[in-house]
């Protein structure tokens, strides 16, 4: 199976934060995590895969330095990745599939009204998949925040840029 972190790390980040996860087979939250991790960010992702274009996971990666300034092995995944991990399987585990939901864009309303009284526009389903509809775990743009600098969620990649 690939993914980040370890059954065994999930557990001790649980217990170490507070959280009760909920209870489910550890590893498959901990693929679907990871499969949401690298679909999310990894196109945001510094530096190049180590194992190259066939490499199965965005991580490990060659030519990343982090917002301190610190230079990432490229033979390891940064905890960053791998506590975001933990964090989307905590999701995962109580809602499967939740990280990555089938959005049927046809049977999304796009508005609705009340004659002479009110209107209210959901959506503009026009074009595919709707942001909205994806979940955003802002717990998890904080943890990678300055491994990616600062581009997640919409915000400037000119630090990023300026990096490359």
């Amino acid at each position: 199976m690939a993914h980040y972190g370890t059954e065994a790390a999930f557990e001790a980040y649980c217990a170490r934060m507070g959280y009760t996860a909920s209870s489910g087979d550890v590893d498959p939250a901990l693929e679907r995590a990871t499969a949401y991790l690298d679909g999310h960010y990894g196109a945001r992702y510094p530096g190049k895969p180590t194992g190259g274009y066939a490499q199965v996971l965005g991580w490990p990666r060659t030519g990343v330095t982090d917002c301190h300034g610190y230079t990432v092995p490229s033979d390891t995944v940064p905890p960053a990745i791998e506590n975001a991990t933990y964090e989307a399987a905590l999701r995962e585990l109580a809602t499967p599939s939740s990280l990555s939901p089938d959005v049927v864009t046809g049977q999304i309303k796009k508005s609705v009204s009340v004659e002479g009284a009110v209107s209210v526009t959901y959506a503009d389903p026009e074009g595919g998949a709707i942001a909205g509809q994806t979940p955003t775990l802002t717990v998890v743009d904080n943890m990678l925040n300055c491994l990616l600098g600062g581009a997640v969620s919409g915000r400037s990649v000119t630090k990023w840029l300026m990096r490359t």
